[in-house]
């Protein structure tokens, strides 16, 4: 009679452990951030749009100021998540910026259709336009909400500018963004790639993949087509302009300049083209040859930025292009934070990608740590 009531006793409690496990994956787990008490900034561009592009026009003279964020990892844990949070808004807040760019790994884990809404309130209540891309990790929890619905949900708000892009290029973020000066001239295009997450195995077979390259995906040739035709169609209207590339996941260009695998180091450059930053982890590019650096020197771009690894913050000049890391955001993932022992030159906090634009468009970066907010 014992044993049997052990026994019954062992079946409940499995039972109540799982179906605990399977309502934990069912329940929204939002941000714990009090969004109506974020103080607005405001923003002073204009907008006009087409189903594949975004135009915005800031009235008057003057410097243009970008904040760009990436990694954030909003997975809905506690601390972690309020933290990164919590120095998104108080960085938009200090530096009044009049563009926020994300460059994917945004809103992750499970049930995470909340927290994407919260993400775009958060913007709404700031008053502040953003744009960006979506990275390998939306999408990748069998309870997360869809890559394109999570785009849906962000472009649905005012002040997102973020798009899907066209239906008959694939992935979900395919768009153009044109930064123009009070008199319509442009100041700088920007140009916004989806590069999905793991290569297929009928990918790997066609590319002749090894277990010594890297298994990430990267933009599809019609994507590549559209951003070619895009890119040529603006030179048209506007005069042969200097524009920047957007995606998640590295060009594999960014591997093949810098340093050897397994032979990162926050001291050494990889190559004579190596300009600042350091390199602290291998680069996980696409794992392909897919045509796009080809592309990005014959349309005129003149800078690649990306997230994805986030121990690396260098940019390294290929060709003429800079390849860039974006400042890794969020401390909810492996970073420099949680790394700090491995790097005797590690900082203290994460960092903040600044990108200022002049009135020709040429531009300027700064990375700025966290703990400058305390300053």
């Amino acid at each position: 009679m014992k044993k049997k009531l052990i026994i019954v006793l062992c079946a409940v409690l499995a039972v109540l452990i799982a179906g605990g496990a399977v309502a934990y994956s069912f329940l929204p787990h939002p941000l714990n951030y009090k969004i109506k008490s974020i103080e607005p900034v405001g923003s002073s561009l204009t907008v006009t749009e087409a189903e594949d592009a975004v135009t915005v026009r800031k009235e008057g003279d003057g410097e243009i100021k970008i904040l760009m964020f990436t990694d954030m990892h909003l997975d809905g844990k506690n601390e972690t998540s309020y933290l990164t949070v919590d120095h998104l808004v108080k960085n938009i807040q200090r530096e009044q910026p009049d563009l926020v760019i994300l460059g994917g790994d945004n809103v992750t884990s499970g049930m995470n259709r909340k927290r994407a809404h919260q993400l775009a309130e958060i913007f709404e209540r700031l008053g502040v336009y953003w744009a960006g891309v979506i990275g390998n990790h939306e999408g990748d929890n069998p309870y997360s909400i869809s890559r394109t619905e999570m785009v849906n949900i962000f472009s649905s708000y005012d002040h997102c500018l973020m798009r899907r892009g066209l239906d008959t290029v694939t992935g979900d973020c395919n768009y153009a963004l044109f930064i123009e000066n009070a008199d319509g001239s442009l100041r700088k295009a920007f140009y916004f790639l989806d590069s999905f997450d793991e290569m297929t195995d009928a990918q790997k077979a066609e590319y002749n993949w090894t277990e010594d390259m890297s298994s990430y995906d990267g933009p599809k040739a019609d994507q590549i087509a559209w951003y070619t035709e895009k890119a040529a169609a603006a030179n048209e209207k506007y005069g042969e302009n200097e524009s920047i590339l957007v995606l998640h996941i590295p060009l594999l260009q960014m591997r093949l300049n810098a340093l050897p695998k397994g032979g990162f180091s926050a001291e050494a450059p990889g190559t004579e083209g190596f300009v600042f930053g350091a390199q602290r982890e291998n680069v996980c590019c696409t794992g392909y040859e897919n045509g796009l650096f080809d592309a990005v020197k014959a349309a005129g771009t003149t800078a690649v930025f990306c997230g994805h690894d986030h121990l690396n913050n260098f940019g390294v000049v290929v060709d003429g292009v800079l390849l860039s890391y974006i400042e890794m955001s969020g401390y909810g993932s492996y970073s420099m934070r949680t790394a700090s022992a491995l790097f005797t030159d590690a900082p203290p906090n994460l960092n903040t990608f600044i990108l200022t634009l002049d009135e020709t468009g040429d531009f300027i970066h700064e990375q700025i740590l966290n703990t400058s907010l305390d300053d």
